[in-house]
């Protein structure tokens, strides 16, 4: 019997179709007594109740073994999972106040284990237990999402994944989410969640680490700030990036994500440019406060036209920085960052009333060294003096 009531999201289209219905057979039977009997037989009705019952809170095909982890932390086994296991070994495990359970996990146990006990051997965590789940098991995932107080996914990239499965799953179970993705087409995809996550009370946090969550958190803090001690909203915020270097590269992670991206398509170069493609879009306005508009030749189509100062044309260019007297750059995540702040804004307006600001303009460069800057210029003097003097000649 297929539920055409059921929300037609990702988990939800996988675990109440008839096909997986057909799985359970003593629901199957008691669902066809019901029919045969009318639903008149009372007893016939409270076998179908506690096998209806069973099927929605998935008992009847789970393997949990009721240990419920404070952390799952999913896909540690490559270099993010090294980074975030050496974080719990200095840091986490040792000053935080209050204790907290966790357990790894990931589709190949074997190299997650392999992890662990580089990590963690001869330690009190050498035997952190280690859970596995792969997309294409609707079993495994509800094993790992019951076994979850938050999970947190570091599998990437994201976009070539079905994670929204799981993250729909921890809808249905009640579990938090977070990951640390860096990629637009991924969070437009759970965005179609927000509302199913909202209305369970579930937390579902993408892009909470450099990417996205480092720019938004120190916005929030300002924003805060502003309000508490003077009472006003902000108008601008620029985020300045530094760090890195000649030896400074990317991890083979962050180099798969960006070949995803490069490749995805027209539709998908299409969102990444939309400076809102995530929302908070703030029209421009004339002085009276009429909206610009752009109007699509040969269609007529009419859309409120960007103002100027939150265009990307703005952050791809070497420019200075008048009020601080600083140089500034491209930065590599400028285009993902200032779309989850301005979402951000967005959300904090709708749900709280308290956005950073109604009419925020964010923008984020990579800073410039002050002694690149200035070689930079002495080679552009050295350079223009070399050519007076050759034409002199």
């Amino acid at each position: 019997m297929a539920q055409d009531d059921a929300p037609q999201t990702p988990f939800a289209k996988l675990y109440f179709s008839d096909e997986m219905i057909s799985k359970y057979e003593p629901l199957v039977t008691a669902m066809e007594l019901v029919n045969e009997t009318e639903g008149k037989d009372e007893e016939v009705m409270r076998d179908y109740q506690v096998h209806l019952k069973k099927y929605q809170n998935f008992e009847w095909c789970s393997n949990w073994d009721g240990k419920k982890y404070d952390l799952v932390f999913y896909g540690v086994s490559g270099y993010t999972g090294y980074l975030m296991m050496e974080y719990l070994k200095r840091v986490a495990l040792k000053k935080t106040p209050e204790p907290f359970t966790f357990a790894f996990a990931g589709r190949t146990p074997s190299k997650v284990q392999e992890m662990r006990d580089r990590e963690f051997g001869g330690s009190k965590w050498e035997d952190t237990p280690v859970l596995q789940m792969s997309y294409d098991d609707i079993y495994s995932v509800i094993d790992l999402v019951k076994s979850a107080k938050v999970i947190v996914n570091v599998a990437g990239p994201y976009m070539l994944t079905q994670g929204e499965i799981m993250i729909d799953a921890c809808v249905h179970m009640g579990v938090h989410y977070c990951d640390i993705s860096g990629e637009v087409p991924w969070t437009r995809r759970i965005m179609e969640l927000h509302k199913h996550a909202e209305n369970a009370g579930v937390h579902i946090i993408p892009s909470a680490a450099a990417a996205g969550g480092f720019p938004d958190l120190g916005v929030w803090l300002m924003a805060k700030k502003m309000r508490e001690e003077y009472g006003e909203e902000m108008r601008k915020a620029i985020c300045y990036q530094s760090g890195g270097g000649a030896s400074a590269g990317a991890s083979g992670g962050t180099l798969a994500t960006r070949s995803a991206m490069s490749t995805g398509g027209d539709e998908v170069r299409k969102m990444m440019a939309d400076p809102f493609s995530m929302g908070g879009f703030v029209p421009d306005r004339d002085r009276w406060g009429v909206k610009y508009v752009n109007i699509e030749f040969g269609t007529g189509k009419v859309t409120n036209k960007n103002r100027s100062e939150d265009l990307d044309a703005n952050m791809s260019k070497i420019s200075e920085d008048k009020h601080l007297g600083i140089w500034r750059g491209p930065f590599v995540y400028s285009y993902f960052d200032t779309r989850v702040v301005r979402r951000s804004n967005m959300l904090f307006a709708d749900l709280g009333n308290q956005p950073y600001g109604r009419n925020l303009n964010f923008m984020e460069y990579a800073m410039l060294p002050a002694e690149a800057m200035m070689q930079a210029q002495m080679a552009k003097g050295a350079g223009g003096g070399g050519g007076a003097g050759g034409g002199g000649a």
